[in-house]
């Protein structure tokens, strides 16, 4: 692969690796493609709430256990951490979230890995400082019982930043003032 990951351990490049080479042996039948397509939806509306500010409806998208993870160290255990983070984070900006490339590997009829290739855009609405980053995406998502998919593990490999993010992690005891419940 091309790319260069910071701190990317041989485990974590060759989970990618092993998404992208059965992604392409695995055959499509038209059920298959109605699943792929919902796996890849799960992550876009993923990125479309970053960007319309709705973090909290996120919520919906992942497992009991879910765990995010950063460069490969753990940056959430748990949903609602991983949408906090991510409200203060985009709070003070203007973002554009935009995922490129899916490839999904769908293993069984509950399982699936996809990685993604990821940029973003973001402007500090106080100033106009701006932040760009590319990062690799490796989920994990499982099909609970009422047949939605949903993210179990998100994993983020950053391999280029112009610019730095400003206090991404909340102080403590922040919650957010606005925090709307599902329509």
């Amino acid at each position: 692969m091309a790319f260069k990951v910071r701190n990317l351990k041989k485990k974590e490049r060759d989970r990618i690796l092993e998404v992208v080479l059965n992604a392409r042996r695995q055959q499509y039948t038209p059920e298959l493609l109605c699943e792929f397509q919902k796996i890849i939806e799960t992550k876009y509306y993923y990125w479309w709430l970053m960007d319309m500010k709705k973090e909290e409806y996120a919520l919906e998208l992942f497992t009991e256990d879910f765990r995010c993870f950063h460069n490969g160290q753990v940056a959430a255990k748990d949903p609602l951490t991983q949408a906090r983070h991510a409200k203060w984070s985009n709070l003070p900006m203007v973002t554009s979230h935009m995922g490129h490339q899916p490839l999904v590997w769908i293993k069984d009829s509950q399982h699936a890995r996809g990685v993604f290739q990821y940029e973003d855009h973001h402007v500090y609405t106080e100033d106009g400082y701006t932040v760009e980053t590319r990062v690799i995406y490796c989920d994990d998502f499982v099909k609970d019982s009422e047949g939605f998919w949903r993210i179990a593990t998100m994993r983020m490999y950053q391999y280029q930043s112009d610019g730095d993010y400003r206090n991404p992690l909340p102080p403590k005891g922040w919650e957010p003032e606005e925090w709307e419940p599902l329509p």
